[in-house]
């Protein structure tokens, strides 16, 4: 499954860092520029407002007079959110040409000797930064009120449009981060793909160990992998020279016990030739499950058909000579079994053996792929079997004829021998006329 990739898990967990990551900074930074802006307008409205101090002077006459005013032409442009004013009192003295006939209301706010600043709500309903000030310009008069503003919205629109930039940057950002990793990711697990391809070949049994020459960190990795897959092939080796003396062991002395059973008596006879036939079948049996259980997913088990198919059929032209039978193998070309060849000859030995019995006069051995499965079928034109009795002859020491030569094991050990391999064989009719026997193998 995807989310079990270990690609996937890196590259999904170095995405959500990243983004995660840009998106904390993207909001420190947004957070730093509206502070900035802010303190930038109230920098700049709090040099006008010394400017007002500076212009600010009562006459001898008792009369209030402004030298000059801001000369920041936005304090003249109506409802621009720039305004200033001064007041005395309740009374305004002077205020900025964009306040028009409106005055700026701070509510219960108190002036004091210091600088204050407050959002408040300006006359057109818009929302102001607004610095205040109480000064006592002299002792004879009534202190002066002195108010400068600058609207948010300006402070709102910067700091949106440095966002925006802000974000399109992260994003491309983002975005080649992303990239780096996923090259990164790809490189580095190059070496595993290697890995995981080595296997797959010495699957495929075109080589027997993983190469060499990797970087630092895999190639202990290997040489683990490569002295794991000698020593299992050195125990299966190991087990199988056991089976073949447990085989030897048991078979010779059972020749022996039926040769000197010919002098004895019919009756006695019959009963030890029958027991010792059924200890030979028992043992040929286990030995043949014991020898493909240990094989069937073996790396590197690999047989060619054709070769097998080929030993198969001279033997068989030397055993049937007298019937000169005819055998068509043709088109086994590049068709390979994923298991052992010894399994692979004796699978295919039973039926093409079993066929060589019944044929009249041509057996057919060929092959087809479905699903990386391998399907041999193997027919003959002879008589052929009843579709009722298909289950009965795979089983072990069922015979259809009993005056036919053999003790019935045949279909039965290609059976036990295919299901170890997760096959199966089914039995059908033949177009030739005989019966047809279709092997279901993993392909290699």
């Amino acid at each position: 499954m995807v989310h079990r990739s270990l690609t996937f898990r890196i590259i999904a967990l170095s995405g959500v860092w990243i983004v995660m990551a840009l998106v904390i900074t993207a909001l420190l930074l947004v957070h730093s520029f509206r502070n900035y802006s802010t303190q930038h307008y109230d920098n700049h409205v709090n040099m006008h407002l010394e400017e007002l101090l500076e212009a600010s002077r009562f006459l001898p006459d008792g009369t209030f007079e402004l030298a000059f005013t801001p000369s920041d032409h936005r304090y003249r442009n109506m409802r621009s959110g720039w305004y200033w004013e001064i007041k005395q009192s309740i009374l305004s003295l002077r205020h900025s040409p964009s306040l028009g006939e409106n005055s700026l209301d701070i509510g219960n706010v108190q002036p004091t000797e210091q600088m204050v600043i407050h959002e408040i709500v300006g006359p057109m309903g818009e929302k102001l930064r607004v610095q205040v000030l109480r000064k006592t310009l002299d002792p004879n008069h009534e202190p002066l009120t002195f108010l400068a503003s600058a609207p948010t919205a300006g402070i709102k629109d910067d700091v949106m449009y440095h966002s925006s930039q802000i974000i399109s940057s992260f994003l491309v950002l983002g975005v080649g981060l992303i990239m780096a990793v996923v090259l990164q990711v790809r490189v580095a697990l190059k070496p595993l793909q290697a890995i995981s391809k080595g296997i797959g070949h010495i699957r495929e049994g075109t080589a027997n160990k993983l190469p060499q020459n990797h970087i630092e960190e895999v190639q202990p990795l290997v040489d683990e992998l490569n002295n794991l897959l000698e020593h299992n092939a050195v125990l299966l080796k190991r087990a199988r020279n056991r089976l073949a003396d447990l085989a030897h062991s048991v078979k010779n002395p059972l020749t022996v016990i039926n040769n000197e059973t010919r002098h004895m008596q019919a009756a006695q006879k019959e009963l030890i030739i029958h027991q010792t036939g059924e200890i030979t079948r028992n043992v040929d049996h286990y030995l043949s499950r014991a020898r493909a259980s240990g094989t069937g997913n073996v790396l590197g088990s690999r047989s060619n058909v054709k070769a097998a198919a080929d030993d198969l059929v001279y033997a068989m032209q030397r055993i049937y000579q007298q019937r000169n039978l005819d055998f068509d193998i043709s088109h086994l070309e590049d068709c390979w079994f994923r298991g052992e060849s010894q399994d692979l000859e004796e699978m295919l030995g039973n039926l093409a053996d079993n066929a060589c019995k019944w044929a009249t006069k041509r057996v057919l051995i060929h092959f087809k792929t479905c699903n990386d499965r391998l399907i041999l079928t193997v027919e003959d034109d002879g008589p052929g079997i009843p579709e009722e009795r298909f289950k009965d002859v795979m089983q072990r020491g069922h015979k259809l004829d009993d005056s036919s030569p053999g003790h019935g094991q045949g279909l039965g050990i290609v059976v036990d021998i295919a299901e170890l391999y997760e096959g199966s064989l089914k039995l059908g009719v033949s177009e030739l006329g005989g019966l047809q026997a279709e092997l279901n193998l993993p392909l290699a």
